[in-house]
């Protein structure tokens, strides 16, 4: 299947940063006139512009301006229970401190997220903006608004989950914005998203209704399906929600699943090698291809595999870590663990078939197998294998949790019974075997492994949590399972600090050098966090100083 490329549309599209501020992002150049948008060329190569930048994750900005690493994984794994930062003791410390609740707001991860997001933001704008006065075909304008929409949302999105209230902008910023606009309340901003993605999903055509060349652009079931996931973080995170319910989580992915136009993968080991890039379980996934440059603007590749490769093999780095807590919560034979990890104590360290030294290993003694390569790619910051954002077995999760929610406990259970009857008939990795690169190592009998989930009450609800802790492990989604369900602080304080201590069950397994970024864990996240419904602590980063100082915005609570 042909990937759809994403590339910097035209000097239309050009952004210029005023005074170090990452708000300021107006549209220049002479194309930038009333009729641009009514040539249809012109609309795809504006629209392909906003993907350009979930693409963009490391190198040059439009404006030229420097952009470092901004993975969800910094958040979604490392401040968690189910990663480690990894690497070398003292490399990155800035990822140290996000997660043990000690960075300041001159913070270089929250500054690249925010630039990120908003660069995002600024250019759905732009082409919302255009393609409403456009005079081509209607049904093309329709899918392109949708395709703008929908991206809109997704920064929105990307932003207000890091950061909390932020600034909304639903048109290009004006000079007159700067330093007059201020945070919105998460609520409105939530209200917003809601809004894009409701009319997105109304726009957007079904995944089977796009060709081949354009398979990767948004779609109607990716944009209920991250409006389910949304609603999911905002019932459990929005202090001011009175409108969003379990039941509208519910109605989104039922309407994602009766589509049929997603299917479960047979084999879960498959999922994560790059001949799958796009399968019918790719609810939405960023793209990216083979180019001739390691950095961006020219890449069309990502440095998101780099991060988390396997250093001693040229591979990687050694970032995020998986943990012991992660491991030991697989159920004895379930195969979907040699997918998560590798190491040298596991299997014998074996990956792709090749029997791998570990002579640098740091953080923990496994690396992420979903982030693993089989080959050093022709630029090592710049491979071609997606990231799979939605995949749909999380809809199916999504909506057991929703089921469960809404009184439906054996509709819940079901669900469950499908990821995990699929998992049970999965075979290991591939490469599993040494001298092999295939999938022939499979379980012996797998009949007595991962039995059907009979619980019910809070049971059946935990029981969900930890289908979506092993099923989704290392995907950027246990921090915000954990914040939203209100179990952040307890599982992190448990796992970063006191398990390190004393008769701890790690106690010796972590260097000093990285244990003191976690001492008084709890007060430190605590301090460092909004106010949730139910009491939940919900954690966010710094608004970059130049925002704070230059946009007069609010900063949050602890920096």
């Amino acid at each position: 299947m042909k990937k759809l490329k994403y590339y910097f549309a035209s000097a239309a599209l050009a952004l210029s940063v005023s005074s170090c501020n990452f708000l300021d992002l107006t549209p220049q150049g002479a194309e930038n006139s009333e009729n641009y948008f009514n040539a249809l060329d012109n609309a795809i190569y504006a629209v392909n512009g906003i993907y350009d930048m979930l693409q963009l994750d490391e190198g040059n900005g439009p404006d030229g301006q420097w952009v470092g690493g901004h993975f969800d994984f910094f958040l979604g794994d490392m401040t968690s229970d189910d990663s480690e930062k990894g690497s070398d003791d003292t490399d990155n410390i800035g990822l140290l401190r996000i997660a043990g609740g000690t960075a300041a707001s001159s913070l270089d991860q929250a500054e690249s997220f925010w630039i990120h997001g908003f660069w995002g933001v600024s250019r759905a704008n732009y082409c919302i903006e255009g393609l409403e006065g456009a005079t081509f075909d209607s049904a093309m304008r329709d899918r392109l608004m949708g395709e703008a929409l929908f991206l809109r949302a997704y920064f929105n999105w990307y932003l207000v989950r890091m950061f909390g209230p932020i600034p909304l902008f639903t048109a290009s910023v004006q000079p007159s914005d700067f330093g007059t606009v201020g945070r919105s309340s998460r609520n409105e901003v939530y209200a917003q998203i809601a809004e894009d993605l409701l009319k997105a999903a109304d726009l957007l055509p079904t995944r089977s209704q796009y060709s081949a060349n354009d398979m990767g652009r948004a779609t109607k079931g990716a944009a209920q399906a991250l409006l389910a996931r949304i609603y999911m973080y905002q019932i459990g995170t929005d202090p001011d929600n009175t409108t969003v319910n379990w039941t509208n989580v519910y109605n989104l992915t039922d309407a994602v699943i009766k589509s049929s136009e997603y299917r479960l993968l047979s084999n879960y080991a498959m999922i994560w090698e790059t001949e799958n890039d796009n399968s019918a379980e790719g609810v939405f996934e960023i793209q990216f291809g083979n180019g001739s440059e390691e950095y961006a603007p020219g890449s069309i590749g990502t440095n998101f595999y780099q991060y988390q490769g396997h250093r001693d093999s040229g591979l990687g780095w050694n970032f995020n870590s998986p943990t012991h807590d992660l491991v030991n919560s697989f159920e004895e034979g379930d195969p979907r663990l040699s997918s998560t990890v590798y190491g040298e104590t596991f299997n014998e360290g074996i990956l792709y078939g090749e029997r791998m030294k570990y002579e640098t290993q740091k953080g923990s003694p496994w690396l992420s197998r979903k982030a693993a390569l089989p080959e050093v790619p022709s630029f090592a910051r710049a491979a071609d294998r997606n990231i799979r954002i939605i995949r749909y077995s999380d809809v199916l999760l999504m909506h057991a949790e929703a089921a469960y929610y809404t009184n439906k406990e054996e509709e819940a259970r079901n669900m469950i019974e499908m990821v995990r009857d699929r998992a049970r008939n999965s075979t290991y990795c591939m490469g599993y075997a040494e001298g092999k690169k295939d999938y022939s190592a499979a379980p012996a009998d797998a009949s007595g492994i991962l039995p059907r989930v009979t619980a019910s009450g809070n049971d059946l609800l935990l029981a969900i949590w930890q289908e979506r802790r092993v099923e989704l492990a290392m995907e950027g989604h246990r921090f915000y399972d954990l914040v939203r369900t209100g179990r952040f602080l307890a599982n992190m304080t448990k796992e970063k600090e006191t398990e390190r201590q004393g008769n701890g069950v790690y106690a010796g397994l972590y260097s000093d050098a990285v244990n003191q970024y976690f001492s008084g864990i709890n007060g430190n996240l605590s301090a460092r966090c909004l106010n949730g419904p139910n009491g939940h602590a919900v954690y966010v980063l710094p608004i970059p100083l130049k925002e704070v100082q230059g946009y007069g915005l609010e900063q949050n609570p602890g920096y």
